[in-house]
């Protein structure tokens, strides 16, 4: 919905009024996908509150494609208004959030190879002389076999990673 245009100046004046989201009687959805009220004012997908006018609370509106057109105080770099400037992380925060996703990306990776280390010193499975392809022996390996072949494989790596360093 375009902001109207002929506006009578005394209702640029008033104050304006940021209501929640709420559906009401005879409110529908329309073609754009947003949550209209009869008086026309409406909610975009974000929730966000348009007044009659077609105005969010910093005089943003939508152009007649949909396009969101910010008001005044917008800052482009960001994509907030002034106002909103502590949705923004602080550095610490920031810095801690990339600690965290490297430390979860280097458990992810060790997993990786622990997984691969341990196939290497699994069982292989047995087959019985008069099985076809299909039955294949049910050699099952129980938690203290894997466990018993990590413990061997990072025994083994960490002598690896010794005598590199030696």
């Amino acid at each position: 919905m375009e902001p109207k245009e002929n506006i009578e100046n005394e209702e640029d004046n008033k104050p304006f009024c940021d209501r929640p989201f709420e559906e009401v009687e005879d409110g529908y959805i329309d073609d754009r996908g947003f949550y209209t009220s009869p008086n026309g004012s409406f909610w975009d997908d974000d929730h966000t509150y348009f007044n009659h006018l077609g105005f969010d609370r910093h005089g943003g509106s939508y152009d007649k494609y949909g396009v969101y057109i910010p008001g005044p105080g917008y800052d482009e770099k960001t994509g907030l208004y002034k106002d909103q400037e502590e949705l923004l992380p602080s550095p610490e925060e920031t810095d801690t959030k990339k600690t965290i996703e490297l430390s979860i990306e280097k458990l992810r990776e060790q997993e990786k190879k622990d997984e691969k280390t341990i196939k290497k010193f699994e069982l292989p499975v047995e087959e019985s002389e008069d099985s076809d392809d299909e039955d294949k022996s049910n050699l099952t390996y129980d938690e203290d076999d894997f466990k018993e072949a990590y413990e061997n494989a990072m025994e083994i790596e960490n002598i690896k990673v010794i005598s590199q360093h030696s």
